[in-house]
């Protein structure tokens, strides 16, 4: 498969993985012969050194201060982007895209440095996963609890709630609201007026546990009617609708309910 002789195995999050990359260069280890694998796979590499790598903020955090300094602050939030990214190889692209741009050979803006394979594929799972992020900031769908509590649910491939609870704690300063990555089973949970924060909870609350106001309810039926109504049957185009809004996003959305 890969000629590694060493693969260090590090937790599937940011913080696990800018661990592993200082491990990596804390041991010394020759980025041609080494990998860093986010979490568990189900396969073993014959002939390789498994060595795992227990998150460390500290050590997490002072990976984030070089790359800001070196890189800057929009190279960094790419790299963080591709870090969110479902796919199971993010871990070796960012590591070896850090690793060419510390080099030395790279003038400019690393991220333009396309013609080295691993920097093209931090930018391709950067850019899915910035794509996704931006989509379910307007088609994410709050719903008010009885309790006044704002909820939203949402389904993501890549791992964006990070990405996406700023956009919302900016614009809804003054209120309680939870959004839920159920794939994941985290909460993004902001307290009005208050910091937000990020929490995992297997088995917690899901929509279909809640109770909405009346008028909740009801705007959301009236929502669902103006819909219907704007819509010009003659005109209606499925693969389009399809092409610009996924049935992975449609099934979260008021609109869509009952269809």
């Amino acid at each position: 498969m890969m000629n590694e002789d060493r693969i260090l195995v590090c937790e599937d999050s940011q913080e696990g993985i800018f661990t592993g990359i200082y491990e990596a260069y804390e041991r010394k280890c020759d980025p041609e012969h080494t990998r860093i694998q986010a979490g568990e796979e189900g396969n073993l590499c014959l002939f390789c050194e498994y060595v795992s790598v227990a998150p460390d903020a500290e050590k997490a955090e002072k990976v984030a201060r070089t790359l800001r300094r070196r890189f800057g602050e929009e190279c960094f939030g790419q790299l963080c982007l591709a870090l969110c990214s479902w796919q199971e190889d993010k871990g070796q692209a960012v590591y070896r895209t850090i690793a060419e741009g510390l080099s030395g050979r790279v003038r400019g803006n690393l991220m333009e440095h396309l013609g080295n394979a691993y920097v093209a594929r931090t930018f391709e799972l950067a850019r899915s996963a910035g794509n996704e992020s931006h989509h379910l900031l307007g088609f994410l769908r709050f719903a008010e609890t009885r309790d006044g509590l704002l909820f939203a649910q949402i389904g993501p491939k890549n791992n964006v709630l990070a990405h996406m609870m700023p956009h919302f704690a900016d614009r809804f300063p003054g209120e309680n609201f939870v959004i839920l990555d159920e794939n994941r089973s985290l909460y993004g949970v902001h307290p009005a007026h208050r910091e937000w924060f990020l929490a995992v909870q297997k088995d917690g609350p899901e929509k279909k546990d809640l109770s909405f106001t009346r008028d909740e309810l009801q705007m959301q039926e009236l929502f669902r009617f103006f819909c219907r109504k704007i819509m010009i049957k003659e005109r209606e185009n499925r693969a389009l609708q399809r092409q610009l809004l996924p049935y992975r996003f449609q099934e979260y959305m008021v609109e869509f309910d009952g269809k």
